[in-house]
């Protein structure tokens, strides 16, 4: 009798100890994903011990197989079986239909549109090198998802690598690597820096390693432009940090000190002169433009030129676009006087904007009137942005700063809709012009106001002829602030969460045991 419970409590000792085997060896392999020899052993000693409990004990076995218990068993072990196989097929299904799901408010992780077309037009394998050191894992692991979606979405041409700049440091003095965290966008022998990565800045590293030519825009200085270096809402620091992180060099020209337009210009752009250009400035960009050169122009109302200035004189009779001088009153718009599109046309420079449904707003424009002045066939005009049919040219502009009610003058302003941007391209010679009639939109307050700044950028990139680089801005992320509660809802959540909850389930708790004890 003594050696039969003996031999029953080493079964049981068995029955336990199998399981934490064999559960010790598989928490240890998908710790390491090694099939070694401690792994080997775990799971040989748990099979094992649950046979040997098999064999000092039969007796329990052939109780359970011809009991109820058995019965039970049975059909817990079918549906677990079953559970079992639904969730191997669910798995098998999911690894080889792979999706990845961007749940965070700004898409953190999602790549943008722009950087997705950028990605399918790549002739080269880029790979990315990001140089992190082991006390900066937790960086490295943030910027894992971002870079996944690189390699996913360009079908393997964009792959990435974690170096650690201590254990590789040739690698690190190789790119210019100074900063922990950094990476190095590779695309055969050349590289770009990233110092501070996030999808705008590896999206603009990949465009300069796709365009390495120098890009030189001009912004014409000396009647009153915008200021490229101004970082207050009516400077232009935005448009330059845009167009700069696209391998553009830009720079400020004044063509009555120079007295020409230098060979290296790929755009030259007037941003809202408040002075007229002379006849000889207005020469030298004729023919910059007759050699095959890109200008744009954009032109406030109200100007101080506006009466017998040379370029809207050149404008209007050598390309057919007429500056109306009048201010565009848009019903159609949350604010009147900020003109709003309404209708984008066919062109390269708006197919981004129309396709995203993104709206463009210029806070105070003239319009334009296109007229037809060069041989059919030898131009192509597009009216890039028109205001909806609520709009007009408003021309007493007296009424207008004084505040005093203001109305459509039939016969007298110009109905809606009415043009607000064009471009003109030469078909002879090459030359590209767009024309906007206001420039605010383009200033660092209302850049990022919808569609503008894509508007501007796409606008260079099309004028330089470097269309495959439209539209791929990224945008900028959502910034939130957490703000700390109240002392009184600080106090109410603390009750809630320590209190009411806690004694809420207490009380349930209670209550059902009362019943019950009543019952019995």
């Amino acid at each position: 009798m003594a050696l039969r419970l003996d031999r029953r409590r080493a079964a049981t000792f068995t029955y336990l100890a199998g399981p934490v085997l064999l559960l010790a060896a598989a928490v240890k392999y998908v710790l390491q994903l090694q099939f070694d020899p401690w792994v080997q052993a775990g799971l040989a000693a748990g099979v094992v011990c649950l046979a040997a409990g098999v064999l000092l004990d039969p007796g329990r076995w052939r109780k359970a197989l011809a009991g109820r218990q058995a019965r039970y068993g049975s059909n817990a072990l079918v549906l677990g079986l079953a559970f079992l196989g639904i969730l191997v097929v669910l798995n098998v299904v999911a690894f080889n239909n792979p999706q990845r799901i961007d749940l965070t408010e700004d898409r953190e992780f999602s790549l943008s549109p722009e950087s997705l077309l950028l990605l399918e037009e790549l002739g080269q394998p880029i790979v990315i090198k990001g140089f992190y050191t082991p006390e900066n894992s937790s960086s490295r692991e943030r910027m894992r998802p971002l870079l996944d979606e690189y390699q996913i979405r360009s079908g393997g041409k964009v792959t990435f690598e974690f170096v650690d700049p201590r254990a590789n440091p040739l690698a690190a003095d190789q790119y210019g690597i100074t900063r922990d965290g950094s990476m190095a966008v590779v695309m055969g022998e050349a590289s770009q820096l990233v110092e501070f990565p996030s999808e705008r800045d590896i999206t603009s590293a990949i465009v300069k390693l796709m365009n390495p030519e120098s890009r030189v825009v001009y912004f014409l200085d000396g009647h009153g432009e915008r200021q490229l270096e101004a970082t207050d809402n009516t400077g232009l620091s935005q448009l330059k940090d845009s167009l700069e992180s696209k391998n553009y060099s830009v720079a400020s020209l004044n063509l009555s000190v120079e007295g020409q337009i230098p060979q290296d210009a790929l755009v030259l752009i007037i941003a809202g002169p408040t002075a007229g250009l002379s006849g000889e400035e207005v020469a030298l960009l004729q023919a910059y433009l007759e050699s095959g050169g890109a200008l744009i122009t954009l032109q406030d109302p109200a100007r101080q030129q506006a009466e017998g200035d040379t370029l809207d004189a050149y404008l209007e009779q050598g390309w057919g676009i007429r500056l109306r001088d009048d201010f565009v009153v848009d019903l159609a718009s949350l604010y009147p006087f900020n003109a709003q599109s309404a209708t984008y046309g066919t062109h390269p420079i708006t197919e981004r904007l129309d396709g995203n449904g993104l709206n463009t707003v210029f806070p105070a424009a003239r319009s334009l009137d296109l007229l037809e002045t060069a041989e059919p066939g030898s131009r192509t005009v597009t009216r890039l942005v028109e205001t909806s049919d609520r709009s007009w040219g408003e021309t007493d502009f007296e009424a207008i700063a004084s505040g005093a009610d203001i109305g459509f003058d039939e016969g007298v302003e110009s109905a809606g809709p009415l043009v607000v941007a064009a471009a003109v391209e030469d078909l002879g010679t090459g030359a590209r012009l767009v024309v906007v009639g206001d420039s605010d939109f383009a200033a660092n307050n209302d850049f990022f106001n919808a569609g503008n700044g894509d508007l501007m950028v796409n606008s260079v990139d099309w004028a330089a002829k470097q269309e495959q680089l439209i539209s791929i801005t990224p945008k900028e992320t959502t910034q939130r602030v957490v703000v700390p509660g109240t002392r009184q809802t600080v106090v109410l959540l603390l009750l809630l969460t320590v209190v009411v909850i806690p004694g809420g389930v207490v009380a349930a708790g209670a209550s059902v045991w009362w019943s019950r004890r009543q019952r019995g």
